[in-house]
């Protein structure tokens, strides 16, 4: 019987007070990797992509080479006194007409540069043409709630990044976006974060069938890579847990980003231990920063309960 597993990429601190009743049974370790990513990749047998730049691994599917490809995710940030910070809510997705126009007035703004901008699903955008190898970046999943100052792009070549995004920053407040979100009541798009590239490593081609293929949900182009590395297809984004068709042969991943505000447990914890407690799967397991929470039905009548102790929060 296969195990269904959920990846919370971003958890506020309620929806993380919230987890902690349905997770109060779950025996927790450390993510191998200490990424979802990297985890993801050695767990369908990916090992080559544990440590490659997310956005070459998503190129392929967007139509973009992946040598030069970075991920550019849209962010509002904070001034505050001393340093800047990305709020708790910093990660903004935007409306697909929204990122169409943007990418479209980036192209004629841009022209002549050798950069390109291309909507990317959850990760906002996928940017094309800037040759920074030796640069570490950040998921801004990892910054939010936080200052940014030690999470900015460091390696010989980041200041290239750094000026790049320096230059769209500002680019960004002369965008009719701005006022529109703003009428709207809408947090503003205050940079696009660029990060996920690097020095190219070889994606691997389609692989054979398998006789039982594990499924993936979610609306990260990343993880579309990955299922495409294996010559699968990933369905979608779910809004909900009762929208994902759980495989019985096979593992279920779902990547869950949408619907995360204070309704995380109804959404996707409370279904997944329903399908637990029915026995349509063998184990559920959670995802959350670099921790795995990992759930069976022997889990679910334990007479006891533990703290689940938060390190941080988003």
């Amino acid at each position: 019987m296969s195990a269904l597993v959920l990846i919370l990429p971003v958890v506020s601190a309620a929806e993380r007070a919230a987890l902690a009743q349905p997770l109060a049974r779950a025996r927790e370790s450390a993510l191998a990797g200490g990424d979802w990513r990297a985890w993801l990749a050695q767990r369908v047998g990916l090992a080559a992509l544990a440590s490659a730049p997310p956005a070459q691994v998503a190129a392929p599917v967007l139509g973009v080479a992946p040598a030069l490809a970075w991920f550019a995710t849209p962010v509002s940030l904070l001034a505050a006194l001393d340093h800047v910070r990305m709020p708790a809510d910093g990660w903004i997705t935007l409306a697909a007409d929204e990122a169409a126009e943007l990418a479209e007035r980036f192209a004629r703004d841009f022209a002549g540069s050798g950069f390109a901008l291309a909507p990317a699903g959850a990760e906002g955008f996928v940017l094309s043409g800037l040759a920074a190898l030796r640069t570490r970046t950040h998921d801004p999943a990892r910054v939010l709630a936080g200052n940014i100052g030690s999470w900015l792009a460091a390696g010989d070549d980041a200041a290239s990044v750094r000026r790049l995004g320096a230059e769209i920053e500002m680019w960004l407040h002369g965008q009719p976006l701005g006022e529109s979100r703003q009428r709207r009541g809408l947090a503003p798009v205050s940079t696009l974060w660029i990060w996920g590239g690097g020095a190219p490593v070889a994606v691997p081609g389609p692989a054979g069938p398998r006789k039982h293929s594990s499924r993936a949900y979610g609306g990260d182009s990343w993880l579309r890579g990955l299922w495409a590395a294996q010559g699968l297809s990933a369905p979608g984004e779910a809004g909900s847990l009762r929208e994902v068709a759980i495989a019985r042969e096979a593992d279920t991943f779902v990547v869950a980003r949408h619907g995360l505000r204070d309704d995380v447990v109804e959404r996707w914890c409370a279904p997944a231990l329903a399908h637990l407690a029915a026995r349509r799967v063998a184990s559920v397991q959670v995802v959350i920063d670099d921790r795995l929470f990992r759930i069976n039905r022997f889990d679910l009548v334990k007479p006891w309960r533990r703290t689940v102790r938060w390190t941080a929060s988003a």
